[in-house]
């Protein structure tokens, strides 16, 4: 499995590639209950072969999300993130860039059961998907139950 688009991935096709990964984040906790968090991160990729060997692609993601802690049971967080996924903002290879832009919302919540389980539902929404705007919004139920012994 890959994370943003399919030109994000393979910039250049099923191409040799090396890139540059560049990242920053941060979070800031102005109470013990609140978290705010972000990060954004940039790629510069080159092809390594093929006859567009030498080409250059950009690719740009970025998120922010908020936790709120012990929202309605003790030990619960509520989490709501935001952000763009990974996507060609630039490449050498005009047909090979994202012309839209995806977005991922996820928000979730962790309840603690017991000292030894948590369910945690949430629900993810891709909205232009490959980040192309003619594709149809994208909608995922979760649930996630952790066992700790």
């Amino acid at each position: 499995n890959s994370t943003g688009g399919t030109l994000a991935n393979q910039p250049f096709g099923d191409i040799a590639t090396t890139a540059n990964h560049y990242g920053i984040q941060a979070l800031v906790r102005p109470t013990s209950k609140i978290s705010l968090s972000g990060w954004a991160g940039y790629s510069d990729a080159t092809a390594q072969a093929g006859p567009n060997e030498g080409a250059d692609a950009e690719m740009f993601y970025r998120a922010a999300a908020l936790a709120l802690r012990d929202l309605g049971a003790k030990g619960s967080t509520l989490g709501v993130i935001f952000g763009q996924p990974p996507r060609v903002t630039d490449n050498d290879i005009a047909a090979r860039e994202d012309e839209d832009t995806s977005y991922h919302l996820e928000a979730l919540y962790k309840l603690p059961i017991n000292d030894n389980i948590v369910i945690t539902p949430g629900v993810l929404v891709i909205f232009n998907p490959e980040h192309n705007n003619d594709n149809d919004t994208i909608y995922v139920g979760t649930l996630r139950t952790t066992f700790k012994f």
